[in-house]
């Protein structure tokens, strides 16, 4: 017996080894993670959106690496909490009022979210409907700078198709909520920009880059079936017969289709 306890006695600081080397990291890893994170949010309560940014990218790079032997819930927990920081990063540049950038993150961040958690993902949910509003943001914030039509219309038809692909696939209390953002965008359309807009458009905001946008997701239905809301008048630009001072007029791409 006595052995016995001798040989644990002498194995107890293997096991301890084993576990801070092992799991022992892996939870010293969130810890850190949580810290950052506690104290970027601190940060962007108070409005130092670039100390948050910095803080969020600290969380970030202190997550645990996702592992072959983690179990599929932790792997998928884990990659869960790094699309959120992702975000979180990705929504402090944009409370910078850096809407192109912030638009070509998120581009990249749903198809990632989509890919990795599924279409119908509430993450995805919550990553797309941030990106119909900065989408309408840089709406917004072009007609009040009075940019072209073109210019401003194509953030409008992405945040619209956006908010539709929303209203369209969710349901209950949020279905309710992605209606009625879709319902504002498609009438935003004819009236001139709300006066939040205009507060939201000034000062650090950049609408530098905002001629470049990516193509919106397919449409699953006819344009203008959610709700019975129809879609709002465009330009005609089907080909017509040119005249000696009238040239034939060219399509855009919004009207083409991307």
């Amino acid at each position: 017996m006595r052995k016995w306890l001798i040989l644990l006695w002498l194995l107890a600081p293997v096991a301890l080894l084993s576990y801070h080397f092992g799991p022992g990291q892996d939870a010293l890893a969130l810890k850190q993670a949580e810290r950052f994170l506690t104290e970027a949010r601190r940060l962007e309560t108070e409005g130092q959106f670039e100390a948050a940014i910095e803080q969020y990218t600290e969380s970030l790079a202190a997550l645990p690496i996702e592992e072959p032997s983690l179990d599929a819930p932790q792997a998928s927990q884990l990659a869960v909490a790094r699309d959120k920081l992702q975000l979180a990063r990705i929504r402090g540049g944009f409370e910078l009022g850096r809407l192109a950038e912030t638009i070509d993150s998120l581009n990249l961040l749903v198809a990632d979210v989509e890919r990795r958690h599924g279409r119908h993902s509430p993450l995805a949910y919550e990553v797309r409907d941030f990106l119909g509003r900065v989408h309408f943001r840089a709406m917004a914030a072009l007609r009040l700078e009075s940019a072209e039509e073109d210019v401003w219309r194509r953030h409008w038809e992405l945040a619209r198709q956006n908010f539709r692909y929303l209203a369209e696939n969710t349901d209950g209390p949020r279905n309710a909520i992605d209606r009625k953002n879709l319902e504002v965008v498609i009438k935003s359309f004819n009236d001139p920009p709300p006066p939040t807009a205009a507060a939201a458009a000034g000062g650090v905001t950049t609408t530098a880059g905002l001629n470049t946008v990516l193509s919106p997701p397919p449409p699953t239905t006819p344009a203008g079936a959610v709700g019975g809301l129809p879609p709002p008048p465009v330009p005609d630009a089907r080909p017509r017969q040119p005249t000696p001072d009238a040239p034939q007029p060219v399509a855009n791409e919004l009207d083409l289709g991307s």
